[in-house]
């Protein structure tokens, strides 16, 4: 699905842990931090993206800042 999407420098999010939801990994605001790849999406992909993370319904994609400075969008767990 990333097809096309540039990969960037990984990133460290803080403040935030990986549960299990249905077998599948759900982040989540937390004590904890979590490292993960970073990406450049074109517009165009976002709804594609949304529709496979099922935003907004099981996940809500939402923008954080890295520890680095960096401002990215994530789906997460909703509030």
């Amino acid at each position: 699905m990333l097809g096309g999407a540039a990969a960037e420098a990984s990133g460290r999010l803080s403040a935030s842990e990986l549960v299990n939801h249905g077998g599948y990994p759900m982040l989540q605001p937390g004590i904890g931090f979590v490292d993960g790849e970073v990406y450049r999406v074109s517009d165009a992909l976002w709804s594609l993206l949304d529709a496979w993370e099922e935003a907004p319904q099981v996940y809500e994609r939402v923008q954080r800042q890295l520890d680095d400075g960096r401002w990215v969008w994530v789906y997460q767990r909703p509030d």
